[in-house]
Order: C-alpha cells, then structure tokens, then sequence
C-alpha cells in the first residue's frame, strides 16, 4: 500500500510542492496518520503506524522515521547539511542516521532540481540509489496574468524568507544607490523585513507583504520590472519560475546554479553576489529591458507544469511498487 504523508501546510516551498503534487497524484493511497506537523518527533512516531516491509511512504519533504516500509524522499536541498549557518550537529546527525538509510533502504530518492541531484548523489555515494529530478510546478495563478496588469516600472520584487543564504541585505545596499527605484519584499516575517530596511535607510523605497495569495503575488511580479533573487544558494528557486511566467526575468547571482538553470538564458546574472554596486548596475539593466516581456518556450512551460511533475512523482512510485512486490514474491 501507497502512504502519503499530507501534513505540510503554509507558503513555503516544501508545502506548495505537497499541496500541487498530492493533489494531482493519480494513483490510489492513504494519508499517513500522524498527528501535528513534519518534525522530528517522527523518527520513533513512524514505529506506531505497524506498516509492512510492502508498504511505501512518500513524503514530499525530508522527515522520516524508523519502520519497515520503505519511505520515498523528496530532498529539494541539502542545505540543512551543507549551509554553515543551518547547519548544526543534531541535523548532521539526524542526516546521517535516519535520511541516509531511508534513502538506501528505498533505493529512490526525488528532487527537484539538476544541481540538487547532483549534490544529492555525491552526499548519498551510493549506485544502488537512484536520486530522480522530477522537477518544480508553477501554479496556475501565475500564467493567468492578463496583458492589461504587465505594467513597467521602475519598481522590483523580493521573494522569500531572510535566512542569510537569501542574501537581501545586498539589495538594500544596492537601493541605496538607487534612490528612485522601487522594492517590493514579500516575506513571512514583517518585523525582522522592517527592522533591516530601517536600518539601511531605504523605509521610503520599500513595501512589504505578507501571507500573499498567489493571485495577488503574480500581480505584484507582473507589475514590477524583474524579480531580485541574490541567494548564494537554492534547492530550486520557483520565485524565478513564478516571474518568468509572468512575463518579468529573474535578477540573480550567477553561482546560484538552479536560478541559472530556471532562467535559461532569460534573466540578468550578476557576476558578484555581495557588491551592491553590481546589484544596482543589473537592476539598471533590468529596467531598461522591462518593456521585452520574457516569453518562456513551450517546453520550458512543460518543465514547470504541475501535472507533469506529479505524473513524474506517480510513475517512480509506481515502478518503485512493482520492484518491491516482485522482491517479495
């Protein structure tokens, strides 16, 4: 039997993953019973569910736990492990003795990038683990933008938390330059976003947002020139995918592989992921390109299409289920 682990729930990017993927699924399982959120009590919760060394778990995050079952991954990073700043000795350890067997007692690990894979199967160093790249979705909202709402401007959006490998404080340096242009910064918390933007002196450049819908977020993207991402490191990056398919390119430091491969070709990449003098010179650039709207190809579109990410995640289910009911034969 196939269990699904349903319990991610918000805006960020492991619950929207969850909430388009599960959605689509379209084969037959039933929801993991656990109570509350993924956390680390899990790894002795999985013990009372009594599954069956038969039995697959897919999670669409990293939690697992111990039991017979094998449990299906997806890792959309490994920067738990790999960020200096996020990592610490009980996730390094929670790594390596609870994510690392669950990915070799599965054998199949998903993911949701080609820079992901890779780091993926360098930390796993294991042949008999197939670590696949079923991809990311952009949500419907995103590829309703009507003509009529792409308005250029001289105004920018933020996307994201504020977790140091985003990197936005390069961005308040870079408006400082700038005093006649525009950001928006949608992230989940107001007051650490208000108390950094004070203190870089931009308060008059800046607006922030919070718990947006996607309807209002694709407006804001569609609205602005391009979409600012500094981060020094992503699993993924949807923000990039979300703006491209509003039609606005992506502005991002070019060691920032997964942006670089949702750009394709399309976005600015700046060369230097802390000189503020670069950020401001590539917001120019972004501004005087803002009337070509970004026009992705139809397999790009493709790529980034939630039925065909979880019709990807179904079908490696599904061979996974054929090769452990063959074994127990």
């Amino acid at each position: 039997m196939l269990y699904v682990d349903c319990r991610y729930r918000g805006t960020h990017g492991i619950a929207r993953f969850a909430r388009e993927v599960i959605s689509r699924l379209p084969v037959e399982f039933r929801e993991l019973e656990l109570p509350g959120t993924p956390g680390p009590a899990d790894v002795m919760r999985f013990r009372a569910l009594g599954l069956n060394p038969d039995d697959l778990v897919y999670s669409p995050g990293y939690m697992a736990g111990i039991t017979p079952a094998r449990t299906v991954l997806t890792l959309h990073d490994l920067i738990h492990i790999q960020d200096p700043v996020e990592r610490s000795g009980l996730k390094a350890l929670y790594y390596e003795r609870v994510v690392r067997p669950a990915c070799r007692r599965s054998g199949l690990v998903l993911t949701v990038s080609d820079t992901s894979r890779t780091a993926i199967e360098r930390w796993l160093d294991s042949p008999d683990v197939r670590v696949v790249n079923v991809g990311n979705g952009v949500s419907a909202e995103f590829v309703r933008v009507r003509p009529a709402e792409r308005v250029a401007s001289r105004t920018f959006v933020y996307v994201g938390n504020l977790r140091p490998h985003k990197n936005f404080p390069v961005l308040l340096r870079a408006l400082q330059r700038r005093p006649g242009y525009r950001l928006h910064v949608v992230c989940p918390d107001r007051n650490e976003a208000v108390q950094l933007i004070l203190a870089a002196g931009v308060e008059q450049q800046v607006e922030v947002h919070c718990a947006v819908s996607d309807a209002e977020l694709a407006r804001l993207y569609a609205r602005s020139c391009a979409l600012l991402m500094p981060s020094t490191s992503e699993g993924f990056g949807l923000p990039a995918a979300e703006a491209m398919r509003c039609g606005r390119r992506p502005v991002y430091w070019r060691g920032c592989s997964p942006v670089a491969e949702i750009a394709a070709g399309e976005g600015i990449a700046v060369v230097s992921e802390h000189d503020a003098g670069l950020w401001a010179e590539a917001m120019d650039r972004a501004v005087a390109l803002a009337g070509a709207a970004v026009q992705p190809t139809a397999e790009w579109g493709l790529r980034y299409d939630w039925n065909h990410v979880a019709g990807r995640v179904a079908g490696e289910l599904g061979l996974l289920a054929d090769a452990v009911s063959g074994s127990l034969r």
